[in-house]
């Protein structure tokens, strides 16, 4: 069976695909992803084959990286990037003649190629897309469908139609109302043949180990705005960095902040954090006894399956339903920038939260092996 999977903005977009894509490699299928140019390497290094075959959301963003509903909704499917976007991979979808279309959530070329082909499309975990009611979608999506002579579809479901899988449990969902319910599989566990740096040792091991982390999105828009694709920021990166630093200081802990690239505007750090410009996310999670995060769906979904509790500073877009989320699943709390060292040393002291995070691990682990969940799309292709 041929599979094509989809996929669109971020390195975090690429690993919340590469699960399900892996899974049905393995059982022997042939899998082909067709993904914007900056996100190949994440897929080969991962031993899948994979195409640059779609324009880069980033592009698309000319006027304001804002991320707010609307701005969402008229960049994933308005015609700039669905325009551009759709013909190529149509071309490469025809000749290689998916069974399945596997797409990000964020991704709508792929949804429309597979309707033109007709075959099934299933989405796969994404953020944004998670907090967005599908009717809200439609009118603009039907508009790309009468420009590529597609059927209009009056169900605004029918990008679900298929359905969706994620790596959450049902009672921990982060999707918004209206949205169906997922086929739900556990995520691998964390390491991927990496390791935590050697010095994470020498750490007091007295004290909490609280990692801290601004995500990718945001040092991403910030080199778009240093080459010229976008005119504004949704938040400040440097700003976004210092005050987690700063906050981060305040607490009898130790820490270490991931800047994602971000370059730390003085001299010196605080003697209990350590500043590292990347690091293995999941694995190092399972070492900590909070995480302060800008709250990205990937970066929660990781913190769950490594039982952790948040603490979630939300800079733009998704990250402030996913904060609310956080705080309403009894999961840590959200905080502004200036309340982040008063609210960690809540979440560190409440055995509530702790627990609940706990438990919320419990259920992601009784999930499905994503194995499984490879063996009902296959069913679904061939059904």
């Amino acid at each position: 069976m041929r599979i094509l999977c989809t996929v669109t903005g971020a390195p975090s977009h690429a690993r919340e695909m590469i699960p399900a894509a892996s899974a049905l490699a393995r059982a022997g299928h042939e899998v082909l992803v067709a993904c914007v140019p900056r996100l190949v390497e994440e897929f080969t290094s991962a031993g899948l084959e994979a195409v640059a075959a779609l324009p880069d959301q980033a592009e698309c963003w000319s006027e304001s990286i804002d991320t707010g509903h609307d701005q969402v909704i008229k960049v994933i499917a308005g015609r700039p990037l669905l325009s551009r976007g759709y013909p190529d991979l149509l071309r490469i979808a025809t000749g290689y003649g998916p069974d399945l279309v596997l797409r990000d959530g964020m991704e709508l070329c792929g949804c429309l190629v597979a309707e033109h082909l007709g075959v099934p499309h299933v989405a796969t975990p994404s953020g944004a897309v998670n907090t967005l009611d599908p009717a809200l979608i439609a009118p603009l999506l039907n508009e790309r469908r009468a420009e590529f002579g597609l059927t209009v579809q009056d169900d605004p479901l029918a990008i679900y139609r298929y359905g969706r899988i994620d790596s959450l449990p049902p009672r921990y969902s982060f999707a918004a109302d209206g949205i169906p319910p997922a086929l739900a599989y556990r995520q691998p566990a964390a390491g991927n043949g990496c390791a935590l740096p050697a010095w994470i040792t020498e750490l007091d091991p007295g004290k909490p180990l609280v990692y801290g982390a601004i995500g990718v999105a945001l040092p991403m828009a910030a080199k778009s705005l240093d080459n010229g694709i976008a005119s504004t920021m949704p938040a400040d990166p440097v700003r976004a960095l210092t005050a987690l630093v700063d906050a981060l200081s305040e607490v009898d802990c130790e820490t270490i902040v991931s800047t994602g690239g971000v370059r730390f505007p003085r001299s010196g750090t605080p003697p209990n954090v350590r500043l590292v410009d990347h690091v293995p996310q999941p694995l190092l999670l399972e070492t900590v006894q909070l995480f302060v995060t800008h709250g990205g769906y990937n970066s929660v979904r990781e913190a769950l399956r490594a039982g952790v509790p948040m603490v979630v500073a939300p800079l733009f877009g998704d990250q402030l339903d996913n904060a609310r989320k956080v705080a309403e699943l009894g999961l840590g709390e959200q905080a502004g920038s200036s309340e982040i060292a008063d609210v960690c040393r809540k979440v560190l002291d409440s055995a509530e939260i702790t627990a609940r995070a706990r438990h919320a691990q419990r259920e992601l682990l009784a999930l499905p092996h994503v194995d499984e969940i490879a063996e009902r799309l296959v069913a679904l292709a061939r059904s």
